[in-house]
Parts: C-alpha cells; sequence; structure tokens
C-alpha cells in the first residue's frame, strides 16, 4: 500500500504540532539524548515539556511557540507508511496550507476542547472542502484539562459534527485526546479511559490513500523531457494507473499520440510501471510533449477547454476581480489566466454563496477563469495531480483551488486588444505581452512534400499552447489574394513577394506566421528574407521526387508527365534546393507528427522571447 499524506489543521495553539510530537516519541522515533536536550529546553524557558520542539524548525518558533512553516513528518507504523503535514493555524500563515493540502490524502481537523470550532476553524475546513475533501478525522485535544474530560468531549463532538455536516464533510471519527500526556494517540492514557474507540493512531493508519490507485485511468504529468543523444526521455512520476510497454499513449492537451519503445525505472528497464512510480519513456516515434504536458490511454484522456470553473481560497493582499490576470500552476503547467467573474464567495460560518464582485485576503470563492492555452484537467478524478492548482501574481501565491468544470471559452472571452495603430505599438512591447515574438516560418520543397499538412498540424498544435499562429498556405492564397497570377516565372516571383509582404505584416504584429508555399527559385526566398527583415527562418521539407509522387493525391504529378500541366515544379519547371536553410525536415523517412514535433521545438526555441 501507497504512503498516505495527512494534513493536520485546526486553530492557532490547538496542538497540531504537540500532537505530532508526541506520536513520534511514541512509536521510537526520538532518541533518548534528543528527549533529555528537550528536557533542558523547556527547564531553561520555564515551561512544561514541548513536544511540537521536535518539529519546529525555525529559532522564531522556539521562542513564540507557533508553527511557521508546513512540517512534514514521515512516520513508519507496522501497519502504515504515513507522511503528516502540520498546517499553521493563523490565518495570516494560511497560505502554507494551500500548499500543504495540495498533495494529500486525507485531512485531520485538531480542536482544542478549551474553545471548540473558531471561525478560522470554519475557514479551514470550507477551503478544505472546496478544494476536494469530502471527509476528515477529528481528533478533540486538552481534555486533560478538564475536570469532567468524557462531558467536555460529547460537547465539543456535537459541536463539530453539526458545523461539518453543514459543509458537507463527513466526519469519519472523533478521537478524544490529550497530547502532552499522549492519551489516545498511539495507545490509550488515563484520561481517555471511558473511550472504547480507536486511537487516533490507528484510525489514521485505516484511512484510503486517494492517489496512486493503479486502477484507475492513467494520468502521468510530464516533468521533463531530455535527450541523450539520439534517445528522447519523457520523464514524470506515475499520478495513478499504469504504463505497460507497447501502450499507445496520448499526450494532453496537444493530442500527440506514440507507442511506448522502453521504460526505465532507474537503473533498469522494466516492462511496465504503476501509481506513484518516477519512470522515463522511449517513444516509437518523435512526437511534440513538452513539460507539463500529460500522458493518458487514448480510450480516457482528461477534460480540456479554455474556460474553467473553479473554487479557491485568495490569500493575495490584492483583491481579484474581473479582469484581474494571474499565473496558475497546474501539475507541471503554468500558464496565464484571467478572472473572467467572480460567481460567488462562501460565508465560513454557514458555507452558503453569496454574490460578490471581488475576492479579498481570506475569502472562498467560486470563479470563472479564461485561459488563452488549452487546460487538460481532470475534475473528478482524485488521485490526478491536475486536478488542483495554484495561482501567482508577480511570483507569489495568492490562491489554491480545485477545477469543478472545464467548456471552451464564450464567445469574446479571453480576446487581446486589438491595436490598429501600428506605429504606436512596439515589437517588444508585443512579445511582452503573447509570451512570444512574431516570426515567419517559411516551408519550401516539391508539390507533395508534406508543407501544408505538417504546416496545418504545427498550427493546431501552437495554438492550443497559447501562441498567436496562422499559416498562410499558397494554394489558399492562389484563391483570394493571389488569384490574379499564373505560374509564369514573373507571376511565381510576385506571389512570393506579395505572401512575404504580408507575413512579414503579421510577424509585426506578433504572430508566428507558417507559410507553405513551393517557392522555388531560391532568389525569390532571399528576398522573402529581406521584406521580413531578421525575423524570418527558411525551413526546406526535404522528400525525393518519387515520393512526392506516390503522395500525390490530387492528381498533378500525373497530368504533368501527360503534358496536361505545364510550369509544373519538378517535372516541367525548375526546383532549386537551398543550399543553407535554417531546418531541414526529411518527411520521406519520418511521420507526420515527427516532422511536426522537429518543427514545433524548433519554432517554440526561435520565438521564445529573452528576458
Amino acid at each position: 500500500m501507497s504512503a498516505l499524506r495527512v494534513v493536520m489543521f485546526g486553530d492557532v495553539d490547538a496542538g497540531k504540532s504537540t500532537i505530532l510530537g508526541r506520536l513520534m516519541l511514541d512509536c521510537g522515533y526520538v532518541p533518548q539524548a534528543k528527549i533529555e536536550e528537550m528536557e533542558r529546553s523547556s527547564e531553561r524557558r520555564g515551561v512544561p515539556m514541548e513536544y511540537s520542539f521536535l518539529l519546529d524548525a525555525f529559532q522564531i518558533e522556539r521562542d513564540q511557540a507557533i508553527t511557521l512553516d508546513s512540517s512534514r513528518i514521515w512516520l513508519t507504523t507496522p501497519n502504515r507508511e504515513i507522511v503528516f503535514v502540520d498546517a499553521p493555524g493563523h490565518r495570516e500563515l494560511i497560505r502554507n496550507l494551500v500548499s500543504g493540502a495540495s498533495e494529500v490524502d486525507a485531512a485531520v481537523l485538531v480542536l482544542s476542547a478549551e474553545e471548540g470550532v473558531t471561525a478560522q476553524t470554519r475557514r479551514q475546513a470550507l477551503f478544505l472542502r472546496w478544494f476536494g475533501f469530502t471527509s476528515v478525522l477529528v481528533a478533540i485535544n486538552k481534555l486533560d484539562l478538564f475536570a469532567d474530560p468524557q462531558s467536555r468531549y460529547d460537547e465539543r463532538a456535537a459541536e463539530a459534527d453539526a458545523f461539518l455536516r453543514e459543509l458537507e464533510l463527513a466526519p469519519l471519527a472523533m478521537i478524544p485526546v490529550a497530547a502532552r500526556e499522549g492519551a489516545n494517540l498511539a495507545r490509550p492514557g488515563d484520561t481517555t479511559k471511558w473511550w472504547r474507540g480507536r486511537t487516533l493512531l490507528a484510525e489514521i493508519e485505516a484511512l484510503p490513500t486517494l492517489r496512486g490507485d493503479p486502477d484507475a485511468p492513467l494520468r502521468m504529468v510530464v516533468q521533463d523531457v531530455y535527450r541523450r543523444g539520439s534517445t528522447r526521455w519523457i520523464v514524470g512520476r506515475i499520478d495513478c494507473g499504469r504504463i505497460t510497454r507497447g501502450d499507445a499513449l496520448t499526450f494532453w492537451p496537444l493530442r500527440t499520440t506514440a507507442r511506448v519503445a522502453r521504460i526505465v525505472r532507474w537503473p533498469e528497464d522494466v516492462e511496465s510501471a504503476s501509481a506513484g512510480a518516477a519512470v522515463a519513456l522511449e517513444l516509437d516515434e518523435r512526437i511534440f510533449v513538452d513539460r507539463g504536458a500529460v500522458a493518458t490511454h487514448e480510450d480516457s484522456g482528461p477534460t480540456t477547454g479554455h474556460s474553467l470553473y473553479a473554487t479557491l481560497l485568495w490569500l493575495g493582499e490584492r483583491p481579484a476581480r474581473a479582469g484581474t490576470t494571474l499565473r496558475m500552476r497546474l501539475g507541471a503547467r503554468e500558464l496565464a489566466v484571467t478572472v473572467a467573474r467572480v460567481e460567488e464567495t462562501f460565508d465560513p460560518e454557514d458555507g452558503r454563496g453569496r454574490a460578490a464582485g471581488e475576492i479579498v485576503a481570506g475569502d472562498v470563492a467560486a470563479v470563472t477563469l479564461i485561459a488563452r492555452e488549452t487546460i487538460a484537467a481532470d475534475p473528478d478524478l482524485p488521485s490526478s495531480s491536475i486536478s488542483r492548482f495554484i495561482l501567482l501574481d508577480e511570483g507569489r501565491v495568492v490562491a489554491g483551488g480545485k477545477v469543478r468544470a472545464l467548456a471552451a471559452a464564450a464567445r469574446g472571452e479571453g480576446a487581446t486588444n486589438v491595436v490598429a495603430a501600428r506605429s504606436q505599438v512596439g515589437r517588444d512591447e508585443r512579445g511582452a505581452r503573447n509570451g512570444h515574438r512574431g516570426y515567419v516560418f517559411w516551408l519550401t520543397g516539391l508539390p507533395s512534400s508534406g508543407k501544408s499538412t505538417i504546416a496545418m498540424r504545427v498550427e493546431r498544435m501552437l495554438f492550443d499552447r497559447g501562441r498567436h499562429v496562422y499559416v498562410l498556405d499558397g494554394d489558399t492564397l492562389r484563391t483570394s489574394l493571389n488569384v490574379d497570377l499564373g505560374f509564369t516565372e514573373e507571376d511565381r516571383r510576385e506571389n512570393v513577394r506579395r505572401t512575404a509582404a504580408l507575413a512579414g505584416l503579421f510577424a509585426d504584429a506578433g504572430i508566428v506566421v507558417l507559410t507553405a508555399l513551393i517557392s522555388p527559385y531560391a532568389a525569390d526566398r532571399e528576398s522573402a528574407r529581406s521584406a521580413c527583415s531578421a525575423k524570418f527562418a527558411e525551413i526546406y521539407v526535404a522528400c525525393d521526387l518519387a515520393t512526392a509522387e506516390r503522395r500525390d493525391v490530387k492528381g498533378h504529378y500525373r497530368r504533368a508527365r501527360a503534358g496536361e500541366l505545364e510550369r509544373f515544379t519538378g517535372i516541367t519547371s525548375p526546383y532549386e534546393i537551398p543550399t543553407s536553410p535554417d531546418l531541414v525536415i526529411e518527411t520521406a523517412h519520418e511521420s507526420v507528427e515527427a516532422s511536426a514535433a522537429a518543427l514545433a521545438e524548433f519554432i517554440e526555441r526561435t520565438i521564445a522571447r529573452s528576458e
């Protein structure tokens, strides 16, 4: 069984860190020398023994007796491996709860028997509910402070049960504990002799693991793509499901597909790997895959769209409202999103939604976010890491949330401003806004070499990644802009000139332009490069004549050889092969997917805006 990740939450001074410290001690994780050091430290400070000092890493925490960071404690029992996340309880420190709760399977609410359910407790519980949790364990602590601990437990348990059920959070169990004396943590204690249920540790050991289900649909988030010689390795950790050599995988959101040729779990090859395994995959063909892509089997992909409905906890100092632009980190991917609407905020007292125009610090809210890129997410798959996200503003975490639904963006949503006066907006400004430079990628090659097919495939790939991209196809232009031109040498030159002028304007506007033109003459292609200034790359789509003829579904080569078509390039008209192209794509020897991947990677490197 995989490790269980548990977040401990509750108000300040409820005793979360003390519970964890005492569990470490009772499970034999604390050496005698450390216990003696703690006793001396407590004696010098004139305070009772503080088990929370086992967790607190910072001197300021020892001085203030509060937890400032989300500590992670690994505890292995005879029955289970458990990772505890000790989340801080102060409202101003709730940011750390976001990172803690974003990677866990279960939650334990620690309530002080003195204070019971507080406003901060309600806020944290509401956040967890909207973050995807449906149940919690409850530990009612500090019962050793009361003459009648059983009566106080009954009172606080009834209060907690009513409060949690209002939020539709099921209380799995409510365990009475006294952390300082270790009562009912790992073993029964004097304070809770009347309790007939299990200890807190036994209840935690029995919890199911949400993530790491090998029988769930496959999800592997790509952490990186490495190249070792001629081999490309797709590296990531399997969230859920399993991968077997020979499986056909689809990588979202671009939906590129290839089969698994090798699976490596360092240091050796394996036939298969399942949830929780970190693996490197070699695919049977070269397709475009980048960091943040999500690998699935073909028949069980995630939901995709540009419009995302989510519930979140807002932590930012500045309010968020419609039009606020942020960065979203979803899985290993980071992308720009805009708040389209604040749907409602939720009152921590009763969990009910209320209309709101903005979100302020501490609000739990439902929002609609719009992304320029296609988003792939799993609203209904708990074991997938692409169901939860964080939002950043200028590099700072300002929210954490849960994806509830995805849809295509409504008409007009996410549109950018149209700037008609070219002279007032510089190229660098456009690049800064778009996240990439405008550029012309001029695909040249014989008829049926694959220029248009590759250009159209790459256009879809780049568009889904949020790029401003457009294809200027030679045949399409000859039905509109260049409808008056024939195929004489002069008309071919004019065809290239007009297309280059149009492509240059598009590039000035910040658009990535792919032209698919035979453009047979080297001099014309050099003129096109000059017309587009420095933002031009010549791509030679190389294909031998025999292969091009076999691919000719339009029958042009056959008609040219029969004398029905005059001035047909490669048969009755020459093609001048580029002598020093910026990229060569060998379409006679590789698949469309591999050719498109090579071009997409080259474009991404070229248009990357230097900081």
